[in-house]
């Protein structure tokens, strides 16, 4: 059920984050393998590996209509993720409302350092709201079932690599934020390479 994709790219971008707010080095050294994945983030304005990949699976299908696959999916879904997050006061807050709508045991395996639970994706309606998904659906030009199969791959992946050691560390809004950042960036990025001149 995992997505190794979902779990390098993420890795790579918190990674990078996690270690740079503790004063690591940007390829997110000092964390278990996998966090700072796919030969950190150096290179191609700070891309690296990461920024190969993602323009790879982006590149696959050329134009905007005809994207790679689930892969790029995710890719377009996950800086949409991020930001529906941040804006439902952070991390700590989500996990809350997962809980709270039932799925507490599955939020508990995100955190912890054993395998993580599938969530649903019809949960996804009643946890992050049927506006909100129609709004990310039009926005990413994708049907609503992909967005929700989409954010229901993602939020568990995203709490998994924000929780390295089992816990929520105190900076993982931060960590987030930067992220975010980075991610948007190596998007703007590949989109100003794929537009003809």
């Amino acid at each position: 059920m995992a997505n190794p994709f979902l779990g390098q790219i993420l890795g790579s971008v918190l990674g990078g984050a996690m270690g740079r707010s503790r004063g690591g080095s940007e390829t997110g050294g000092g964390f278990p393998s996998g966090m700072g994945g796919m030969g950190g983030m150096g290179g191609m304005g700070g891309m690296g590996g990461l920024g190969s990949i993602l323009g790879g699976v982006l590149g696959a299908g050329g134009s905007r209509g005809g994207l790679g696959g689930r892969n790029a999916m995710l890719a377009l879904l996950l800086p949409l993720a991020m930001q529906w997050v941040q804006r439902n006061g952070g991390i700590g807050n989500v996990l809350q409302r997962v809980n709270q709508r039932g799925y507490g045991r599955q939020a508990n395996s995100w955190v912890g350092t054993g395998d993580n639970e599938p969530l649903d994706p019809g949960a996804i309606d009643e946890m992050v709201g049927r506006d909100e998904v129609m709004r990310m659906s039009q926005q990413l030009g994708l049907p609503e079932q992909d967005v929700k199969d989409g954010f229901a791959e993602i939020l568990p992946e995203m709490v998994n690599q924000l929780s390295p050691e089992g816990r929520i560390p105190q900076d993982a809004d931060q960590v987030l934020d930067a992220g975010q950042s980075t991610l948007d960036g190596m998007l703007a990025e590949l989109n100003r390479q794929r537009s003809p001149v």
